[in-house]
C-alpha cells in the first residue's frame, strides 16, 4: 500500500520535472530517496512508471494515465485541509474540458476572467471534440451540448444552443435571394452532419431535406465558419460561433422567419460520484453568470 502522500507528491514532481535531481532539490531530500519512493509506487501499482537514462526521466503510458488521478487525490486532500481553516481565497487545480469552437469563442475568455479574480487557481483547459469520460479522466468540469444531462453527471443549463443561418455579404450579393427553406436546395450548404435532422419553424422540412449541394464537408466547426466567411456557401452554425462575425458585418443572417429548431442546450456538468469542491462550484456559478450576461439568457 502507499505509505504516505509524500510518495504521491514525489510522483507528480517527477512527471513534471523529468529529473530526479531537480525533484530532490525541490523536496529537500536525496536523489536516492526520490528513486526509492518511485520504486515503492511501482511495486504497489505493479507497473513501470518511468523510463530512465543518464539525462532525463520519461513517464510511461501508465504514468501518464495515473498522473491526473493522483492530482485529484492531492487536490482532495488540500480541499479537506482548507475546510478546517478560515481561508476564503480559492486555490488549486481545476480541470475543464470543452470543444474547440467553445474554447475559441467564449470559454477561454471566461476562464481568464475567473483567474483574474482567483489568481491562485490553476486551470487546465482540455480542448477536444471527443466526448471524454469526466470520471475516468479526472476532469472537474465539462461544457457539453445535449438535450439532457448524461447519466452519472450533475448539470446546470447555461443557454439554448440556437442554430443560425448566415451568408457573407459577397455571397448575398452574387447568389439568388433566399426567402424560404426550399430556396436552399440550389445553394451550397455548410453544416455539421449532426444538425441534418433539425427542422425549420413553421414547416415540416428538415435541413437534410433541403440539402441539394454540399461540396465541403467537415466535422470541424471552425473550418466551416472559415468557408462561410470566404463566401463559399450558406453557413449553418451555433449562434455563439458566429455572432461576433455578424456584429462586425462579416456575416448576414438569413431566413429569420424560418429559424431552425435549437440543437439541444449547452450545459456545465461535473461528476456526481463525489461532493464537488468549493472551486468547482464557484467556477460553475461564474460560468453561468458570464454566459447569462453574454448571451442575454
Amino acid at each position: 500500500m502507499i505509505r504516505d502522500l509524500d510518495d504521491l507528491k514525489t510522483f507528480v514532481f517527477v512527471v513534471q520535472e523529468r529529473n530526479f535531481t531537480q525533484v530532490a532539490l525541490k523536496l529537500g531530500i536525496t536523489k536516492a530517496a526520490v528513486a526509492k519512493r518511485i520504486q515503492g509506487l511501482e511495486k504497489v501499482w505493479n507497473t513501470q512508471l518511468f523510463y530512465r537514462n543518464t539525462r532525463k526521466v520519461i513517464p510511461t503510458r501508465d504514468a501518464d494515465l495515473i498522473y491526473p488521478k493522483v492530482l485529484t487525490v492531492l487536490e482532495s486532500v488540500k480541499d479537506l485541509e482548507n475546510s478546517f481553516t478560515s481561508k476564503d481565497e480559492l486555490e488549486g487545480l481545476l480541470r475543464v474540458t470543452c470543444v474547440s469552437s467553445m474554447a475559441n469563442n467564449f470559454i477561454s475568455e471566461i476562464t481568464q476572467k475567473f483567474q483574474e479574480k482567483n489568481p491562485k487557481i490553476t486551470i487546465q483547459l482540455i480542448v477536444t471534440d471527443s466526448l471524454l469520460d469526466l470520471m475516468e479522466e479526472s476532469i472537474d468540469i465539462g461544457i457539453r451540448v445535449g438535450m439532457e444531462v448524461p447519466s452519472g453527471l450533475i448539470g446546470l443549463e447555461l443557454f439554448a444552443n440556437r442554430i443560425s443561418l448566415v451568408v457573407s455579404p459577397e455571397y448575398e450579393r452574387t447568389h439568388p435571394k433566399i426567402v424560404s427553406p426550399e430556396d436552399l436546395k440550389s445553394h451550397n450548404l455548410l453544416y455539421l452532419d449532426l444538425h441534418k435532422e433539425l427542422r425549420f419553424s413553421g414547416t415540416n422540412l428538415s435541413l437534410g431535406e433541403v440539402t441539394g449541394k454540399r461540396n465541403f464537408l467537415s466535422n470541424d466547426a471552425s473550418s466551416l465558419v472559415q468557408m462561410g466567411l470566404k463566401g463559399k456557401g450558406v453557413l449553418i452554425r451555433s449562434f455563439w460561433d458566429i455572432d461576433e462575425h455578424v456584429e462586425k458585418g462579416n456575416l448576414v443572417p438569413i431566413l429569420n422567419d424560418y429559424p431552425l429548431e435549437n440543437f439541444g442546450k449547452v450545459w456545465v456538468v461535473h461528476p456526481n460520484h463525489r461532493a464537488p469542491s468549493k472551486r468547482v462550484m464557484v467556477f460553475r456559478n461564474f460560468l453561468e453568470s458570464e454566459c447569462g450576461f453574454r448571451f442575454n439568457q
